[in-house]
């Protein structure tokens, strides 16, 4: 490959360690970034980072602070090119392996088409081959930018891309049609969709409630069954398990067992939803741990959840859907779904056996 000399001497790509006094200027740059991509203009629906959303992100215990790259406009001096890191833990099909999320990748708008993108994505596998990390994972739209820069790195260092998952679907509910239009452009027939699940039902149960520290260990037990369950999964980690139901972003609602015990669970936290020149706070559907409950029971803990997320101010709550859960009782809780499509690609450094037609998963969104 012939490098393009001029660019090279203009930029510099370079791993570097996070701080957290830093989150706000790296927020501001993937806001940028995302708010001047050309689809966002036209159709809003994109996401505007705050300092909040950042930690959400990249904040917890485990995130290893020196897994970042950035490209620095030399001139200036500016920062203009963002990629992290987050350390996920995967088990597929009964053996753990250290794996990390490639997320978030970005180039201010002024920068771009200068090959920055692909020049972080390439140093990031360069510094991990010589790890003892077994491989990354990347969430795709194959529409956007980013798959064709995973593609080419992995061609050019000659690292296996494997597909393990199509998600197919967006799950969403919109509790302020007229607000959320604000921020994504809705056609009309559209928004009497929105309308017709815009409706959150009143749930009054003794059995339902916000989340307490003393349900931890009940919750943790509950999502290392999906592991168990999925050829592929995620390996959750307590330290932060424990840190993300600590951040006051997060809503987090149980439904208790007879004896009153956790016996399934719901999570999301707060981000901010952009497009056309507004921003409103909306709730990201992170967890959803009913395989224990009915359908009813799961419907009235989803309503329960919307319920808690209107009164906090959220306008609605939304996430590409990963069936590692049934659809059936959010869908109950006027939940509805639309067809968005989004690739789960694994980057596989160490020849981890990874079987070619995978048929279970669990993966959580963070």
């Amino acid at each position: 490959m012939i490098l393009n000399t001029k660019n090279d001497e203009e930029y510099i790509i370079e791993q570097f360690t996070i701080e957290k006094d830093e989150f706000e200027e790296y927020s501001k740059l993937i806001t940028q970034a995302f708010l001047s991509d050309e689809n966002a203009i036209q159709e809003g629906a994109t996401v505007a980072f705050s300092e909040d959303t950042f930690n959400m992100v990249f904040g917890a215990p485990s995130i290893y602070n020196n897994l970042f790259i950035r490209a620095i406009h030399k001139s200036s001096g500016q920062m203009v090119g963002f990629l992290g890191a987050i350390p996920r833990n995967l088990s597929i099909l009964d053996s753990i392996y250290k794996f990390a999320i490639l997320a978030w990748l970005c180039v201010h708008s002024d920068h771009q088409r200068k090959g920055l993108a692909k020049r972080m994505g390439k140093k990031a596998f360069e510094i991990s081959l010589n790890t003892d990390y077994d491989g990354g994972f990347s969430f795709h739209e194959p529409k956007q930018h980013g798959i064709d820069v995973s593609t080419s790195v992995s061609r050019e260092l000659k690292i296996p891309l494997q597909t393990i998952a199509t998600l197919t679907k967006f799950v969403i509910k919109a509790f302020d049609v007229d607000k959320v239009s604000t921020v994504v452009k809705l056609r009309w027939y559209e928004k009497l969709v929105f309308r017709f699940f815009e409706k959150v039902k009143t749930v009054d149960s003794k059995q339902i409630r916000n989340h307490l520290e003393k349900d931890i260990p009940a919750m943790f037990e509950i999502i290392q069954e999906q592991v168990k369950r999925h050829q592929v999964s995620i390996v959750p980690d307590l330290e932060d398990f424990k840190w993300m139901l600590k951040n006051p972003n997060v809503n987090c609602v149980v439904h208790e067992d007879n004896k009153g015990k956790v016996k399934g669970f719901m999570l999301a936290w707060e981000f901010i939803l952009a497009g056309m020149g507004n921003q409103v706070p909306y709730g990201w559907l992170d967890m959803v741990h009913i395989h224990r409950l009915n359908t009813e029971e799961a419907s009235n803990l989803a309503n329960y959840l919307c319920q808690t997320s209107k009164k906090r101010g959220w306008l609605g709550l939304q996430t590409p859907y990963i069936p590692y859960f049934d659809f059936k009782p959010l869908k109950k809780a006027k939940f509805f779904s639309f067809s968005y499509k989004i690739n789960i690609d694994i980057f596989n450094l160490k020849n981890v056996p990874i079987p070619e037609e995978v048929e279970s998963i669990y993966f959580d969104w963070r």
